[in-house]
């Protein structure tokens, strides 16, 4: 057994002290009630039960006691858990120059920004931290690591003595502070995961950081300043070699060395990434700013790793004391015990999974669902209805008889009526387990209706509070592939709608161009063929003979036809284009009748959790 809190186990030293100042009250009421009513008060006591009186307060010690045990979480049975971490990539990059010793900030500059920086630490509990020093050079002092106890331990140890080269590199932090980002990035992840955080007074001795500087943006890391000190400046304390103080330190002309913050090219710093410049005393490093920064960042996965999940069991001395407390309440020292039925009726009512309150009170509610449950093994749907819709009428705010009442109606394929039912369960529990038996129940009795949409829906809510359903994960299963079979057929749908407006638009235009040709022919032609063979006579006297009409010599001959060849090739390319919505048409059907074997294969779950 394990305890989560193990540190509230001290509050059972309450429960004997507790006891030993009963003793002390009983003692000095006992001598009270001697002095009043003489040398055995007990006899003038009415109705007095001591033997009730100790085990009320045993009653009441006990329940202290296993107060205290649930309050420690009590955890026992243990299993694998698989952990994902994720988050940002972060570089301090921390100034340990000379410089850093100035106290214009209490009690100076490094010990100032080395207390900002802890809180900062345990702030960023999610990320991955590295600790870069530098001066007139810059090392790696710790690599990231998601250990923040030992990057603390390497950053309480930063001080000036750990680097021979004094001065102040921004280029060189900057460098290292990259190099130490790229070895540790992840090529699939994006690049704007990592950022380095430069905690200097900005006097950049050696120059040329503006270079590296963009290196770091184009690289995408993110540069954030953060300056310390005062712009008033301070004297930089010195030591001799028994490290007692020895005035402050001056310059090769034998002047006071006045070190001041360099705003100025802090701020340009930050100008090249975009952001703005932090300072120690005004912001922290802790502050909702910089926080808000550090957010802006693109997490990605670090690592999976297996951890020990503790399964909860506070929930049973929590019960013991309430079964505790309230028999403590029952009996009455100055009251004869006359009632022991009410308290095994408090005691069964108190116990978790021995005997439901509605059991007891309402015996016969049991005997219906008993029923219900042997006509709905049996298949007598109508029957077990009845039964179930009696035991509700007894019992109409439990969870249980809710689910029974909706999955007989489902067998009986009411779906509304079945739908409502799953619903009010859900309505009248807060248990997981029955919440996710309704979800399931509702998802299952959707995908029977064909309303494949709101099954899946239902189903992910059901799994999402019990993963390990079975049924429920290949009712979904079969909820997505009917989702994907009614988008293919729509998706054909349209494709055989666009290939006939598209041999209309073909029809109407060789149609147009047969008119077209015809248009183009001579009029005459046009014209009926009586009249182009039997044109008009001159009028004559009536016994003259006529003579005979002669042939036209211009007669144009009859209107072009269209090509043989071109009608055969347009037939053929028709035709083609028959055969391959033939084949398709096929393949779509093999496709529907291997998807409806699969759908036949599943079982439902039965439910019988009442």
């Amino acid at each position: 057994m394990h305890f989560a809190a193990g540190e509230w186990l001290i509050l059972l030293a309450l429960v004997p002290l507790a006891w030993l100042l009963v003793k002390a009250a009983d003692r000095r009421a006992d001598r009270r009630a001697r002095t009043l009513l003489g040398p055995s008060p007990q006899r003038q006591r009415e109705q007095w039960h001591p033997l009730v009186r100790g085990w009320r307060r045993f009653f009441y010690l006990a329940a202290l006691a296993l107060l205290v045990l649930a309050i420690a979480r009590p955890q026992w049975g243990a299993s694998e858990v698989t952990v994902t971490q994720r988050g940002r990539d972060v570089v301090i990059a921390l100034d340990i120059s000379n410089s850093m010793l100035a106290e214009d900030t209490t009690p100076n500059r490094l010990e100032r920004a080395k207390a900002e920086l802890t809180t900062f630490l345990r702030d960023q509990s999610s990320s991955r931290i590295g600790l870069v020093l530098f001066a007139g050079a810059a090392f790696v002092q710790c690599p990231l690591t998601s250990d923040h106890g030992t990057c603390e331990i390497f950053l309480d140890m930063a001080a000036p003595d750990m680097i021979s080269a004094q001065g102040t590199a921004l280029a060189s932090a900057l460098e290292v502070g990259r190099e130490l980002l790229m070895s540790g990035r992840d090529p699939s992840a994006p690049a704007s995961t990592q950022a380095i955080l430069l905690v200097t007074d900005g006097e950049d001795l050696e120059g040329d950081w503006e270079d590296e500087a963009r290196a770091c943006v184009q690289a995408g890391i993110t540069v954030v300043p953060v300056g310390i000190g005062e712009e008033t400046g301070g004297l930089i304390p010195v030591t001799d070699d028994q490290g007692r103080p020895d005035g402050f330190l001056k310059d090769e002309d034998g002047q006071l060395v006045l070190s001041r913050i360099d705003l100025a090219s802090l701020d340009r710093l930050a100008a090249l990434g975009g952001g703005s410049t932090f300072r120690v005393g005004l912001d922290g490093l802790a502050g909702q700013r910089l926080r808000t920064v550090l957010e802006r960042l693109d997490e990605r996965e670090f690592e999976e790793r297996q951890v020990t999940a503790w399964q909860e069991r506070y929930h049973w001395p929590l019960w013991l004391a309430l079964i505790c407390l309230a028999l403590a309440v029952v009996l009455r020292p100055r009251a004869r015990i006359a009632a022991p039925g009410v308290v095994l009726v408090l005691l069964l009512a108190s116990v978790p999974g021995s005997v439901e309150a509605a059991d007891v009170i309402r015996p016969e509610s049991a005997d219906a669902a008993a029923r219900g449950r042997e006509h709905y093994a049996a298949g007598r749907w109508e029957e077990a209805l009845q039964e179930f819709e009696a035991a509700r009428a007894l019992a109409p705010d439990d969870p249980r008889l809710a689910l029974a009442v909706g999955e007989t109606l489902a067998r009986l394929e009411r779906w509304p009526e079945a739908e409502r039912e799953f619903a009010r369960a859900r309505a009248l529990t807060d248990r997981q387990d029955l919440r996710a038996e309704s979800l399931y129940n509702s998802g299952t009795a959707a995908l029977a209706r064909g309303s494949a949409d709101t099954a899946s829906t239902f189903l992910r809510e059901s799994l999402r509070l019990d993963p390990a359903q079975e049924d429920a994960l290949r009712n979904l299963e079969a909820a997505l592939m009917q989702q994907q079979q009614q988008q293919d057929g729509q998706d054909q749908q349209q494709d055989q709608d666009q290939q006939q407006g598209q041999d209309q638009q073909q029809g109407q235009d060789q149609q147009q161009e047969n008119q077209g040709e015809r248009g183009d022919q001579d009029p005459e032609q046009q014209k009926p063929q009586d009249q182009q063979e039997s044109p008009p006579q001159q009028p004559g006297p009536p016994d003259q003979p006529q003579d005979p009409p002669e042939p036209d010599q211009g007669e144009q001959p009859p209107p072009a036809q269209q090509d043989p060849a071109e009608m055969d090739r347009e037939q053929l390319d028709r035709e083609q284009a028959l055969q391959i919505l033939r084949a398709l048409d096929r393949d779509e059907k093999e496709l529907k009748r291997s998807i409806q074997k699969r759908l036949e294969g599943g079982q439902n779950r039965s439910g019988k959790r009442w």
